[in-house]
């Protein structure tokens, strides 16, 4: 294990004695003034103290309007000990020293309730901006596979007084193993906070059991003009909502984004939610302008359902609303199924019930898209565009994928 490797651990454990270690040449110094009689003012202290947080980072005063300023990998690992506050990158990043990088931003839930179990303690998460500026990290590996919210970043959330963000950023090279909500470049993003125009290139590797995706694991707000490139694996039986660009969303949306190369695999049984942009885009208003190209998915175990070449599945739960699924592209996508898979189609496999105890299917529309490739295996509910068209409003769509 490496050195940064040892002082990322320890950060994570005793963030407290990190921040000590961090600090201890100037906070000596300043006590020893202070013991010795000196006439410095408790302003004068906090500024000083100020002062010393700001060398941490390159510049910058972690304001919306002058944010702290990231130059090095040093630099990026401390922004989780600064969880609320502002950065710009001004430099391309390599993270290949840190040889199992600790998200920024840790889950943990809120409440102790079922209902509440994926809606995070903000204490903890990552509340702040983060500007990649056009800059690229690269080189992330994560390897935990026991844990929820992984990724570059882990759990991001807005708070009701102020919006989060993670945008213009590139990430190169990530090899991410986690459980739950596991993403390439954010584990969980929760609400009042949007990831946009991110890219996700080089080799991907992301995996993990439920909610995996090559740029979000699991979102509940807008992805916008994103676009990536990963294989991603769905780890054991009932393994669920994997995308190359999101795992799962719930009443999000998702615009402007392109996944191109890269593969889904899920080789066990019982898994569902599988789609070339976004599994399980649960209650979605909007999929728009998005396309998959060149991506191969297979679900090969027994037992599964909802697999698509866009999504796994769509619809709003609202009486009286349709989510609309629009401007779309479906372009020499593969997709393999064993012959047990229900709900197979180019765009979409279907609707999904509304909970797992329900029969009531929500309602879709698909507008002018196109779908090009091929669909191998399904047993019921099997189709070029849609697999199961109940709930489907209208479907305006071209191409064909299976071989007649």
């Amino acid at each position: 294990m490496t050195t940064k490797t040892k002082r990322s651990n320890l950060r994570l454990k005793a963030m407290v004695f990190a921040g000590v270690l961090s600090f201890s040449i100037p906070i000596a110094c300043s006590a020893n003034a202070i013991d010795n009689g000196s006439n410095k003012t408790a302003n004068q202290a906090v500024s000083i103290q100020a002062e010393e947080t700001d060398l941490i980072f390159m510049g910058g005063s972690g304001t919306a309007e002058d944010p702290y300023q990231i130059s090095t990998a040093e630099e990026l690992d401390r922004v989780r000990d600064h969880l609320t506050e502002n950065f710009i990158l001004i430099s391309d990043i390599d993270l290949s020293e840190y040889e199992n990088w600790i998200p920024i931003g840790e889950f943990q839930p809120k409440l102790d309730k079922p209902e509440d179990a994926e809606v995070p303690k903000t204490e903890v998460a990552f509340s702040g901006t983060f500007d990649g500026n056009g800059h690229t990290v690269k080189n992330v590996n994560v390897n935990a596979p026991q844990s929820m919210a992984v990724g570059l970043f882990g759990c991001v959330t807005g708070t009701d007084d102020r919006a989060a963000y993670i945008k213009n950023l590139t990430v190169e090279n990530v090899n991410v193993n986690g459980a739950f909500l596991v993403g390439g470049v954010v584990g969980l993003q929760f609400m009042n906070c949007t990831v946009e125009e991110i890219s996700l290139r080089g080799e991907n590797v992301v995996q993990g059991m439920q909610g995996i995706g090559g740029i979000v694991g699991t979102s509940f707000d807008w992805i916008r003009n994103c676009d990536a490139a990963a294989d991603i694996t769905v780890l054991g039986e009932g393994g669920a909502c994997a995308g190359i660009i999101a795992g799962g969303t719930t009443f999000s949306s998702i615009s402007g984004c392109t996944a191109e190369g890269g593969s889904i695999s899920a080789a066990d049984n019982g898994i569902w939610g599988i789609g070339g942009i976004c599994g399980a885009p649960y209650g979605a208003a909007e999929i728009a302008d998005c396309e998959a190209k060149d991506v191969a998915i297979a679900v090969t175990g027994e037992n599964n359902r909802l697999v698509g070449g866009l999504v796994g599945f769509a619809g709003t739960y609202q009486e009286g609303t349709n989510a609309k699924i629009s401007d779309c592209k479906v372009s020499n996508v593969t997709i393999q199924v064993s012959d047990s898979t229900t709900c197979v189609g180019g765009i979409l496999g279907g609707g999904k019930e509304e909970s797992e105890d329900s029969d009531r299917m929500p309602g879709f529309k698909i507008l002018d898209c196109e779908v090009s490739g091929s669909i191998t295996g399904g047993a019921d509910f099997v189709g070029d565009v849609v697999g199961n068209e109940e709930g489907a409003v209208e479907i305006d769509c071209t191409g064909t994928m299976i071989d007649r």
